[in-house]
């Protein structure tokens, strides 16, 4: 009998409007009558990723931008974080600004944004020079640039891993569509961060052995995770590649996959 179950967000619990459906929601309360954790890890930061984990009904703990922190929920206390030194985040933004991109930073206690057009819910607007107070002041979890033009974003990360690959990774590339701007963007976390490593970190703080765990995901910051589970599933709707990697594949984000894991497993 599998022990714990780790679900991505973002197209695996989520539909696409962001929703958790009552079929998602019913096959997490099953396998938690059954004795198992149910946790969320998701590249979402702290404030969200704690948010969904409420709304889903899962277990106290959660793990949140890309594997950087972990939570208890119980005790209100930061079991782990892998963060970024305030070094690496000055050296991150001196390279950023003057390619006039955007930069964003995710800690704990909030998320900051140095340019008002990009802005979205609680985000705080920075200057440049305020940005610099929080990463001497605060523990930065995750960095995200974002900028209007493809072949600039991919000039820079090219350039940031050159000179910082052996401290850093990027862990997405994607498009965001956001206030009218088709925007391209990058997160940045600590090497050493990684959905995987935080699912092992936990599991050894709970006493459970990997091999009795489930992890299921869908994109490619989700590898990590299936591949330390002792059952790594692959959502429908997940990568090629993704789904190359997994175990098993199971129905689409749209076709509650989760619930079907979740009740076929239990």
């Amino acid at each position: 009998m599998y022990k714990a179950v780790f679900l991505d967000l973002d197209g695996t619990l989520l539909d696409n409007k962001k929703n958790i459906s009552e079929e998602n929601k019913k096959a997490i309360k099953y396998a938690q009558s059954k004795g198992a954790y149910v946790c969320v890890c998701t590249g979402r930061q702290f404030e969200m990723g704690k948010k969904f984990k409420e709304l889903a009904g899962a277990d106290r703990f959660f793990i949140y931008s890309n594997g950087a922190g972990i939570y208890d929920c119980d005790n209100n206390e930061v079991l782990f974080s892998s963060i970024l030194s305030s070094n690496i985040c000055t050296k991150i933004s001196e390279l950023t600004i003057p390619e006039n991109m955007f930069i964003r930073i995710d800690t704990i206690y909030g998320r900051y944004i140095n340019n008002e057009i990009y802005k979205v819910n609680t985000e705080i607007v920075l200057n440049n020079d305020e940005m610099n107070t929080i990463y001497s002041n605060n523990e930065v979890l995750e960095i995200s640039i974002g900028s209007l033009e493809e072949d600039s974003i991919k000039k820079y990360s090219e350039k940031l891993l050159n000179l910082y690959g052996d401290i850093i990774k990027i862990v997405n590339k994607y498009i965001l569509n956001l206030n009218g701007y088709k925007l391209y963007m990058i997160n940045i976390i600590n090497k050493s961060a990684s959905k995987g490593n935080a699912i092992t970190g936990l599991c050894k703080y709970l006493k459970i052995d990997t091999k009795d765990v489930i992890a299921i995901g869908d994109d490619m910051n989700d590898i990590s995770m299936i591949e330390v589970a002792g059952l790594g599933i692959a959502m429908g709707n997940a990568e090629k590649e993704f789904k190359k990697i997994a175990n098993e594949i199971t129905k689409t984000n749209l076709q509650n996959g989760v619930a079907e894991v979740l009740f076929n497993k239990f």
